[in-house]
């Protein structure tokens, strides 16, 4: 069972749900089905559906705009796509037959975003591996203050703890004053937020019990604040590609990401020479493109990324999905998109433009087609974006210098 906000779900209220008896959905074991939608329930019972049928289901952020959400949804490959009514998807083209999973976005060598496709039988291993490294009772239960699209909620928040046996709360408002007092209703409970909601946390000073971040490197002195109002502070890191990959019981520095889960194996470098940690999986290299230095025990210590993605409080933004949008418009005649921090998120999303439009119309534009933390915060008009000598741009100059 588990919670949503205050209402209680039983295993059987999940089976049972409408979603589960969709009449255009007549093998869920051969469909490719995306969903955008703010019903977390609905969502919740339709992805258990589609896990114990072996369907392919795709999450998709729900503040997405319909036309986003499509966008999405073919390059995935999708049958059809729900925004919002389960009822009445949206076809698409016929989906390429695959093996049941998880189809998630996620950056490639280039930094571009690309496809991530994960069966259910690899996120079982993964679960299983997680919850054996859990370092909490198994009874612990969970308060998932982050989006449930994502696998940090998703896999870590929901499933790893409903597989423990225990007990998940999903919040779908995280003001911080509500996810303050559903702590203090759930007091044994471990929180599941981004770093920068669980920053804001510790500026109340309540006391917390356990608390799981993920998403970005903390600043030491966030990482200091969450750890002085903090029983019980566990960090955890992972990609796309192959989920959760190291977990820490208790971190003592922001750079400290854990130790690799069981079922996976890891290369890195060192503390005093920091390489790409690559991660195998099932007979797969997946090269992670974070510089991570490995200490004689095995804990990993993040150092830095490697690509070009902009983490705002720990949801994934690439360049080319913004640039690819803003560059629809006639009037825009070139744009880059890079990052640079933020006190708050960790990262913020940025713009160099070469346009006619207005600052005004071109935010109109972009957020009728992109998630709001996919929206560029910074704009920089120029008659022209300087190039390198390759002819190539430097994003992370851009960064730097902008």
């Amino acid at each position: 069972m588990l919670y949503i906000e205050e209402t209680l779900y039983t295993e059987q209220m999940l089976t049972d749900h409408p979603v589960c008896q969709l009449s255009w959905l007549a093998d869920p074991g051969t469909t490719v089905v995306a969903v955008c939608t703010k019903d977390t329930a609905a969502w919740i019972a339709f992805c258990l559906l589609m896990k114990r049928t072996q369907g392919t289901v795709v999450p998709l952020h729900p503040d997405l705009p319909e036309a986003g959400a499509r966008d999405m949804a073919e390059r995935a490959g999708c049958d059809f796509l729900i925004y919002g009514d389960f009822q009445q998807p949206v076809r698409l083209t016929q989906a390429k037959p695959r093996p049941g999973g998880l189809i998630q976005f996620s950056s490639g060598t280039t930094g571009e975003a690309k496809v991530i496709h994960r069966t259910w039988l690899s996120i079982e291993q993964e679960v299983t591996a997680y919850n054996q490294c859990f370092p909490l009772p198994h009874a612990t239960g969970t308060i998932v203050a982050c989006p449930t699209s994502h696998s940090f909620g998703l896999i870590c928040g929901v499933m790893a703890t409903l597989y423990r046996g225990a007990v998940p709360v999903i919040l779908e408002h995280t003001a911080p004053r509500h996810v303050l007092r559903v702590c203090r209703a759930h007091p044994d409970a471990i929180l599941y937020a981004g770093p920068g909601l669980v920053y804001l946390l510790s500026q109340f000073k309540q006391r917390l019990f356990a608390v799981m971040i993920s998403g970005m490197t903390l600043p030491n002195s966030w990482f200091e604040a969450i750890q002085d109002v903090t029983d019980h502070l566990l960090q955890q890191y992972g990609c796309s590609e192959t989920g959760c990959i190291a977990l820490h019981p208790d971190p003592k520095t922001a750079q400290a990401i854990g130790y690799p889960l069981p079922h996976l194996q890891t290369e890195a470098g060192t503390i005093n020479q920091p390489a790409e940690l690559l991660v195998e999986s099932d007979g797969t290299w997946t090269g992670t493109k974070d510089l991570v230095g490995a200490s004689e025990n095995g804990e990993l210590f993040f150092f830095s990324r490697l690509d070009e993605m902009i983490n705002v409080s720990g949801l994934s933004v690439y360049p080319a999905d913004v640039e690819d949008v803003l560059l629809r418009r006639a009037d825009v005649n070139e744009a880059v998109v890079f990052k640079k921090s933020d006190r708050l998120q960790g990262e913020r999303v940025c713009v160099q433009i070469v346009s006619s439009a207005t600052e005004e119309t071109l935010r109109s534009f972009c957020h009728a087609h992109l998630a709001p933390h996919q929206c560029p915060t910074d704009w920089t008009f120029v008659t022209e974006i300087k190039k390198l000598p390759n002819g190539k741009i430097s994003r992370i100059r851009l960064g730097v210098t902008s």
